[in-house]
């Protein structure tokens, strides 16, 4: 998709991507909140200090970045409401480029946390 932001797009392209990063958004979401529910489970197995303390850490950060995707899906809803609207002498209230990055560094992000907890999780119950 880099390449597609370098000609201009049609309104029915920029409408696509934020479609698009909604549906990643919400895919991220749920994959966040089960690994929160496993962890919660994980949690229930052990009294081990130490997992619990590093628990507490993957928990903040998981809960964190359930903020970060809320506030990016409202951000990438006030681009959507503007394109329908429209509206004549008003810019778009976000970048497309700041809003495809956005996306793509909360993928990447998420995949870091959700390996590196995969691997703590796995090495509390080997």
């Amino acid at each position: 998709m880099a390449h597609e932001l370098l000609k201009d797009p049609t309104h029915a392209e920029f409408i696509e991507w934020c479609s698009a990063w909604i549906r990643i958004l919400k895919t991220l979401r749920a994959e966040n909140a089960a690994l929160i529910n496993q962890l919660a489970d994980a949690l229930k197995e052990t009294a081990r200090r130490s997992f619990i303390e590093q628990a507490e850490e993957f928990q903040l950060l998981m809960l964190s970045r359930e903020q970060s995707m809320i506030l990016l899906r409202h951000e990438i809803n006030e681009q959507m409401e503007w394109l329908e609207k429209q509206p004549v002498g008003v810019p778009a209230p976000h970048l497309y480029e700041v809003l495809k990055g956005d996306v793509e560094g909360m993928v990447q992000e998420h995949d870091r946390v959700r390996v590196a907890f995969l691997v703590f999780i796995n090495q509390e119950v080997s």
